[in-house]
């Protein structure tokens, strides 16, 4: 079991929906590394559902100058941050929803959406094994 799993994780990539240079899913210890450059901004906006309250976050009171750099760029940061805020919220006894505003840009070409504006990731799960429907399709 232990080689299947050492041979089957670094292709992983094969089986997922879209192309992995813009969904970033299997990438990470793959075979692929450091064949794309990515880059991407992301403005994250909270709603109190019970009040319909807009907050747009301010990274700069959450993350570091390195961490504002990457988040943009990669999803799984994006929706690890997507739940830090509703976690942070809870503890303030509110339910908020959580949108984000993200573009990315891969290898120089142009910024594209990235993640459904429309998608409250505070309840999304991540699937490690299969495609995330907020991460909208490659652009062709």
């Amino acid at each position: 079991m232990y080689f299947l799993f050492q041979l089957a994780l670094p292709v992983r990539h094969h089986f997922f929906k879209d192309d992995v240079l813009w969904t970033e899913e299997g990438h990470r210890l793959s075979w692929r590394m450091m064949l794309r450059s990515r880059s991407g901004s992301v403005t994250f906006t909270t709603v109190d559902k019970d009040t319909n309250e807009k907050k747009r976050i301010n990274l700069s009171n959450y993350l570091t100058k390195k961490q504002r750099r990457k988040i943009g760029a990669y999803p799984d940061f994006i929706w690890q941050f997507a739940q830090h805020l509703k976690k942070e919220a809870k503890k303030e006894n509110k339910n908020i929803a959580v949108y984000v505003n993200s573009r990315v840009s891969v290898n120089g070409k142009p910024y594209q959406a990235f993640i459904d504006p429309k998608v409250d990731l505070a309840q999304e799960k991540w699937h490690h094994f299969k495609h995330n429907n907020f991460i909208l399709p490659s652009p062709k």
